[in-house]
């Protein structure tokens, strides 16, 4: 039981600690971007999403971010640095993705 309840805690303060880090250093970024990108911060796990809109707002507020897009949606003009393909290991659940 002590186990239990000592990764619990550990969750909720992990959990705490990445909502006072979005009031305090991302929400403002977020509600009045800079014109350059902010650097990344490397401590924070970043996302994926479909959307350019969210893409780029997460880009310059420096969260690490993927955009996904079929080769077929790209248009000519996005820089593409590098692109990724998305594999699966045989050991996750593929419904979750």
């Amino acid at each position: 039981d002590l186990v239990i309840f000592v990764v619990q805690l550990q969750c909720t303060l992990l959990d705490i600690h990445a909502l006072l880090d979005y009031i305090k250093i991302l929400h403002p970024l977020l509600a009045d971007p800079c014109s350059k990108p902010v650097g990344a911060n490397p401590t924070w796990m970043g996302c994926f999403t479909k959307c350019t809109e969210t893409c780029e707002r997460l880009y310059f507020a420096g969260v690490p971010v993927w955009l996904i897009r079929y080769e077929d949606f790209i248009p000519p003009t996005m820089n593409i640095v590098l692109p990724v393909w998305l594999t699966f290991t045989d050991n996750i659940v593929r419904a979750m993705y």
